[in-house]
């Protein structure tokens, strides 16, 4: 807000601590001395979709979005009247690979089951045994830790990650990606010297049915809706482990479950779900041992979220001086 306050505008701001109406938000962006507009992600009340585009004001110029994402946001229509769209790429990789990696331990350590068995008084019923409570772990020997995606984000976790893996028999990364490129073996090979372990793009079948760890964190789009199904889950080992941070319309969720309670596969740690936040106490994934289900925590720290405004209002403020946005979607 201070960078907004010094900019020398006049800010128009929602005056509850809370989602403002969807009256609210059309009736300022209609006014014709309204030029940007700065709006959260996903709230119903500032969803730009045709109503949103069509109310906008001729002279607003920029909607800048607080966030990465913009699925929320009819961009092809939102060109078509000059509305420049702004995000917030580049500042949650950090973040967002912190949380990959807690997800990726606590599934395959079931930390979320041991949590769920204090919780409900059962510690003192578990007997002791040599195997009791046990899960994978992500040091074992020649792991193989698959992608779904391999941009930014990922190749932030891979960072992470091999800090756990073993180093006498260390993991080796695949990963699939849209398309094969003419120079793969050489993309390839950067990355093996980069990380110092074997990397490889791999096709989808191949992911699934070799990655002991696999994390989905490719972009939500048509062709990656629904992307791992039951066919997808069914050549999984049974030890391996699902973990999703991307969206969660990617993984669809009735398979999993299936899988899940199967045994298909050994556990599943989600950030994202189809459906969120309406997600009710009784979807049948929160009733599983073997799966953790967190509220989307990706890019919740203080440090990132305080980057994540700061890009947001320079994008408007760029916007209103004419200038090119700094972060702005395409297309």
């Amino acid at each position: 807000m201070g960078i907004l306050e010094n900019a020398g505008y006049e800010l128009i701001v929602n005056p509850h601590d809370s989602e403002p109406s969807r009256e609210w938000v059309l009736k300022h962006i209609a006014d014709p001395q309204v030029g940007a507009a700065c709006i959260m992600h996903s709230q119903p009340s500032d969803k730009v979709d045709q109503e949103f585009i069509d109310t906008c004001n001729e002279n607003l110029k920029c909607v800048s979005t607080f966030s990465v994402g913009h699925d929320h946001i009819n961009v092809k229509a939102a060109h078509a009247r000059g509305i420049k769209i702004g995000h917030t790429p580049g500042v949650l990789n950090d973040a967002v690979a912190d949380i990959t990696v807690m997800l990726v331990l606590m599934t395959l350590r079931k930390v979320g089951y041991g949590i769920d068995l204090v919780k409900r008084g059962e510690w003192p019923k578990i007997p002791w045994a040599p195997f009791v409570l046990c899960g994978h772990s992500l040091g074992h020997p020649g792991l193989k830790i698959g992608f779904l995606g391999f941009g930014r984000i990922p190749q932030a976790a891979v960072d992470r990650l091999l800090a756990f893996t073993n180093k006498t028999e260390p993991p080796t990364i695949i990963y699939n990606s849209s398309r094969e490129r003419a120079n793969q073996a050489a993309i390839d090979a950067d990355f093996t010297k980069r990380y110092g372990v074997e990397v490889k793009r791999v096709e989808k079948d191949e992911l699934a049915s070799q990655a002991d760890v696999l994390i989905v964190l490719c972009d939500l789009n048509p062709s990656t809706k629904d992307i791992v199904n039951k066919e997808f889950l069914a050549k999984m080992k049974p030890t391996s482990i699902l973990v999703n941070v991307a969206r969660g319309p990617v993984v669809n969720s009735d398979d999993l479950h299936e899988a899940l309670k199967s045994g298909q596969i050994f556990g599943a740690g989600l950030d994202v779900l189809t459906g969120e936040p309406n997600i009710k106490p009784d979807h049948p994934l929160l009733h599983l041992d073997n799966c953790i289900v967190l509220p989307h925590l990706g890019s919740g720290d203080f440090d990132t979220r305080n980057k994540m405004a700061e890009l947001c209002v320079r994008n408007a403020i760029q916007s209103m001086k004419g200038e090119p946005l700094l972060a702005e979607v395409k297309g």
